[in-house]
């Protein structure tokens, strides 16, 4: 059984992806590559994708800390972190666009090592 996602964490992997998606809403393969450490053709893909969600005029953002991770309507919250069997945390964001729900989640994990988190990105799906 995986072990509980704690305050720390949460916050941590959130200043993780929200610093990920600030480099996504540039829309820039280059930058995702100089900044995470992509191959050209992943970063060309998330681009893509993106491109297929949003105009490009949308700016794309998370729900700030105090709201990324109370539940919504739909009883699940914006940001959601969790604990996988696998060791890595698991998260799935929904992209906002211009500070409103889209239909887009980024489904990341994020991974210790050597007492720091570092962010992987998985896919962006609906």
């Amino acid at each position: 059984m995986a072990a509980a996602v704690n305050d720390s964490q949460r916050r941590q992997a959130h200043a993780l992806a929200t610093a990920f998606v600030g480099i996504l809403d540039l829309r820039d393969p280059v930058a995702l590559q100089r900044e995470w450490a992509m191959p050209p053709a992943l970063a060309g893909e998330i681009c893509d994708m993106v491109g297929s969600y949003f105009a490009a005029q949308q700016r794309l953002s998370l729900a700030p800390l105090a709201q990324a991770f109370v539940p919504g309507k739909g009883g699940r919250p914006p940001v959601d972190v969790y604990a996988t069997d696998a060791g890595p945390l698991g998260m799935e964001c929904l992209l906002l666009a211009d500070g409103k729900p889209g239909e887009a989640i980024l489904h990341l994990e994020v991974a210790g090592h050597d007492g720091a988190l570092r962010l992987i990105y998985k896919y962006i799906g609906s």
